[in-house]
């Protein structure tokens, strides 16, 4: 990672809202690669593209969510996934999964899993589904790494062997690594998952963070973030009875000085780099009092 200058918006633009969509600003520049995280409220769903012409859908949200994927992958021109990623067995992240597979104008190439099945209906339909395409499940565990073009992901959790394991802890982490900007992508994984891989020593410095399990007190420890160092916080959220975000861990990020975006106040959030160097964010709603930095790496 390189030093960043942020540009800070005035506190006192005067404005109501101001909305404008994601795609429009995807599709009208070019680009080296671009990360949009789907608001699809209190679940995950992430698209990279890359200008080798890959396409990465990470999580999906629930299964009402995937008409709102399905909707933004036509919205900027995806009939085509390269890959689609199961972070891990809980229905807020592969039920609009469903809906993808089953979508007749999409075409997937390969369903990755973290190799632990669930046992929920929404998981068998899940599993249906893939089946129905002429896929098969593809297990990926640490250590490894999957390749598309120029962009990299290394696998950082979970390891193999883990018995009767709770389906947050063997999230998928997967550490995006395209030319001079790192992805860390943390699924729902708490603390404890958090030391386990800091204790490994494996390499995690990230500029942007999707922060685990949707802003929980229980993930995004210090030392954590101490070992990331992510200059941007994604989290992906939406009204819940959970207290997501918790205030403790906005607080930590608060005090690591990295930006934090939150989809249920800025909607999908597009991060773009024109040459793998540099990066703006893109909110896909800007409000009053909300600072919008414009990041140089």
């Amino acid at each position: 990672m390189k030093y960043k200058i942020v540009f800070l918006g005035s506190l006192f633009v005067v404005m109501c809202g101001i909305l404008f969509y994601v795609n429009t600003a995807a599709n009208s520049q070019p680009y080296s690669i671009q990360v949009s995280f789907i608001d699809v409220g209190e679940g995950d769903s992430a698209l990279i593209q890359n200008s080798d012409g890959y396409n990465i859908l990470i999580d999906g949200g629930r299964i009402s969510d995937g008409q709102t994927v399905l909707a933004y992958l036509r919205n900027n021109g995806v009939y085509s996934l390269s890959a689609l990623i199961a972070s891990h067995a809980d229905s807020d992240h592969i039920g609009g999964l469903i809906g993808v597979l089953e979508a007749t104008d999409i075409s997937v190439d390969a369903v990755i899993y973290n190799g632990y099945p669930g046992d929920t209906q929404t998981w068998n339909e899940f599993v249906m589904a893939v089946a129905d395409e002429g896929l098969i499940l593809e297990p990926a565990q640490f250590p490894g790494e999957l390749t598309w073009g120029t962009t990299t992901a290394y696998i950082i959790n979970p390891s193999s062997g883990e018995v009767n394991p709770d389906t947050n802890d063997v999230s998928l982490v997967l550490l995006f690594d395209h030319s001079d900007i790192e992805y860390l992508f943390t699924g729902d994984i708490d603390s404890t998952v958090e030391s386990e891989i800091i204790a490994r020593g494996t390499p995690i410095a990230a500029d942007m963070l999707k922060v685990a399990h949707h802003g929980s007190n229980f993930s995004t420890s210090v030392e954590f973030l101490n070992a990331v160092q992510p200059f941007d916080s994604v989290i992906s959220v939406g009204p819940n009875p959970y207290g997501h975000p918790g205030v403790e861990t906005l607080d930590r990020l608060q005090s690591m000085g990295s930006n934090i975006w939150r989809t249920d106040i800025h909607g999908t959030i597009l991060i773009t780099s024109e040459d793998g160097y540099t990066y703006q964010v893109i909110p896909s709603i800007t409000e009053v009092n909300i600072y919008l930095p414009m990041v140089i790496k």
